[in-house]
């Protein structure tokens, strides 16, 4: 929807003897919305804004869900449908959505462990060409909790044992793995 402005520019030029497509140009529209316009006696009206009469009732506990961090505004609008709201989804999510900003971040926490503890050994499957037939090739990708160095090495089958003596030096025989 175009401005008040250039609804009036429209018009002006208009009556000073400019083309369609020079206008659209000039005002930065498609030929399609000027004729439109030219078609109106006034500006057309602004659309209002969403009315939350049948939602304010029920803004004091939404905000304080909010506050008790429930964000879903789904589980909101089932427990504020149980209390007597008549409203719709729509309105409710209006109203969250710019409190969301508000919401506290999620922060990962990372497990960190002492050296030579703890090993996270994980398969993969592929399938490849390999002088010219398809085989399946595993990879085993081991990671080391500490460092977090990881070593990958393809494999024949998943029956193979984990390769600790690549990782650990021979004194460290008593690892956890």
């Amino acid at each position: 929807m175009l401005s008040r402005e250039d609804f009036y520019m429209i018009k002006q030029m208009r009556q000073q003897g400019a083309y369609i497509v020079d206008i659209a140009a000039q005002i930065g529209c498609s030929e399609r919305t000027v004729r439109r316009y030219l078609k109106y006696p006034e500006p057309p009206a602004r659309k209002t804004r969403h009315k939350m009469v049948k939602l304010k009732p029920f803004m004091d506990y939404i905000d304080m869900r909010l506050a008790e961090n429930v964000w879903n505004s789904e589980v909101i609008f089932a427990e504020i449908k149980a209390m007597g709201y008549t409203g719709g989804r729509s309105m409710l999510r209006y109203y969250i959505q710019p409190k969301r900003k508000m919401r506290p971040s999620k922060r990962t926490v990372r497990f960190e462990t002492q050296l030579g503890y703890q090993l996270q050994h994980d398969w993969g499957e592929v399938e490849v060409e390999v002088a010219g037939q398809r085989c399946k090739v595993n990879f085993a990708v081991n990671t080391l909790g500490f460092s977090r160095r990881s070593m990958s090495s393809p494999h024949q089958n998943r029956m193979l044992s984990i390769p600790t003596n690549h990782w650990f030096a021979p004194s460290a025989t008593s690892v956890v793995v």
